[in-house]
């Protein structure tokens, strides 16, 4: 059945190709590119943002998270491609990791349609292949069996951070193009759609340690300056979530 039902997209799709190419032409395709690349208001900017010495000291608003994840997703540079787990003003590990691609994926209708219909993996829609930075607390976790909703693809122990982009760190998926192989070899360098791929052992290290400081009242940590948020009174803000927070940063 699925394969009649590919025969009739595919015939329909060659029915509409002179549309199709007109409106996936190399300057469509680049505007389209320039369009989906915009940061987000309350992006971080460029540049160092975690003080770790001033961490040390007990002095910044994060040292009240049991956990200070820290991805630096510079694509060169002697810490490029790092994340740095922080447990009580201890550093605990660094590893590499692969975050964005920091391009665009375009993901024509033919594409899309054909996905939507098999459930194939990938996504449906064109996308910035984009790792936001910022500081983000840590929203959900998972266990080896967790797969995307949005593109199917597996995310072993997925560390959720950006709920809104679906973010997460995660051990380097099995069923990538190329296999699990071809994603380790990548670490150090840009290579996914957004989030944090990490070795098998490193994911499973920042995963325990989250789970072990599991959740309360952590501060509200403004995402851009990574100052804790204050009511109009001048009262520090609380939340109840985890007690892990990731600061994605660019050097």
């Amino acid at each position: 059945m699925k394969s009649l039902l590919a025969v009739f997209v595919l015939a329909a799709t060659f029915s509409a190709n002179a549309q199709v190419v007109e409106s996936y032409s190399s300057n469509s395709v680049a505007d389209q590119a320039a369009k989906l690349m915009v940061e987000e208001p309350y992006e971080a900017p460029i540049g160092k943002i975690f003080d770790e010495e001033a961490y040390f000291r007990g002095e910044l608003p994060v040292n009240q998270y049991t956990n200070v994840i820290v991805v630096n997703k510079a694509a060169k540079g002697p810490e490029a491609q790092t994340v740095r787990l922080y447990t009580n003003r201890q550093l605990m590990l660094t590893t590499k990791v692969s975050t964005g691609r920091e391009d665009v994926e375009i993901v024509n209708p033919v594409k899309s349609l054909f996905r939507k219909i098999f459930n194939t993996k990938g996504t449906t829609q064109s996308h910035w292949r984009h790792t936001l930075r910022g500081y983000y607390g840590v929203t959900r976790v998972y266990d080896f069996d967790y797969k995307s909703g949005e593109n199917n693809f597996h995310m072993p122990y997925a560390v959720f951070f950006n709920d809104s982009h679906g973010l997460a760190l995660h051990q380097v998926p099995p069923d990538l193009g190329g296999g699990e192989a071809a994603g380790i070899a990548a670490l150090g360098h840009r290579a996914s759609s957004g989030c944090v791929r990490v070795s098998e052992a490193g994911i499973i290290q920042i995963r325990q340690a989250v789970l072990a400081a599991d959740q309360g009242q952590v501060p509200s940590i403004d995402s851009k300056t990574g100052l804790q948020k204050v009511d109009d009174q001048g009262r520090p803000q609380f939340r109840n979530g985890w007690k892990s927070i990731v600061i994605v940063e660019e050097y």
